[in-house]
């Protein structure tokens, strides 16, 4: 079955039809793979933390792939980081480290290893580091042994979603991409009455949902919290959804100063 539909499902059954059509609305604003650098997006690259940093961000998201010999490095996909350094004809293949370490992203922007990616946040105390890659626990204690009270994972099963609540980590995110979305949407949403496990708080949501023509007819099943991906208007976002979102991935908006 096509996960689309029901993604739109899942948002339909999510939001309220009758939220708040005025006031303010301030979301906690996510820079999106660290954010735009020079107009450029999802590089994940040092001098896109710092511009985020600079421009106010407190929650800041890195995606993370390891590379052929096994490193966890920031990157959102391969294919996107080869031409990045222009070697497109490699693909979606996986460099070395070695490689990945001193290639510079369109000739000038600097790559990050999860290592110092870690390192960058625990210098920085205020920050929240947001991953939406993978979801596996151990694996994040292993590269970020200290940050989960700092840390926001999106985890793409119900029982990555519960270990990682279990362990402590700030917020965890349920995708709206997860293998077991059909099952969760029934089991730990709308009936969890009636069966045992945690119900799900946050999802990660995808704006595409919006064009759902059910959104208009069907009210709310179940009150979730939402972070939206990824946003650059907010006037993309209707008004009656609002209240239910409380965090935006965003590759160009300010958080207010």
């Amino acid at each position: 079955m096509q996960k689309w539909p029901l993604i739109f499902l899942f948002a339909v059954l999510s939001f309220s039809c009758s939220k708040k059509e005025s006031g303010e609305w301030h979301p906690e604003l996510i820079a999106h793979a660290a954010g735009v650098i020079d107009g450029y997006t999802y590089t994940n690259s040092r001098e896109a933390f710092d511009r985020a940093v600079k421009n106010g961000y407190r929650f800041i998201e890195f995606d993370f792939s390891f590379t052929a010999d096994s490193v966890l490095v920031a990157t959102h996909t391969w294919r996107e980081y080869n031409v990045a350094v222009g070697c497109e004809h490699r693909g979606d293949s996986a460099p070395l480290s070695a490689d990945f370490i001193s290639q510079k992203l369109y000739g000038r922007y600097t790559t990050l290893t999860a290592e110092q990616v870690n390192k960058l946040f625990e210098e920085n105390e205020n920050l929240i580091l947001v991953t939406d890659i993978m979801s596996d626990a151990d694996i994040l204690e292993r590269y970020f042994p200290l940050l989960k009270e700092r840390m926001v994972v999106e985890a793409f099963s119900y029982k990555d979603y519960i270990e990682l609540k279990h362990r402590g980590y700030f917020r965890v995110l349920y995708s709206c991409l997860a293998k077991d979305l059909e099952q969760t949407i029934v089991r730990h949403m709308l009936l969890h009455h009636f069966f045992d496990g945690e119900k799900v708080e946050w999802i990660a949501l995808h704006a595409s949902a919006f064009n759902n023509v059910l959104f208009k007819f069907v009210n709310t099943l179940c009150s979730l919290k939402i972070a939206l991906f990824t946003v650059n208007n907010i006037s993309e976002v209707p008004c009656k959804y609002r209240d239910n979102i409380e965090m935006l991935y965003t590759d160009t908006i300010l958080p207010l100063k």
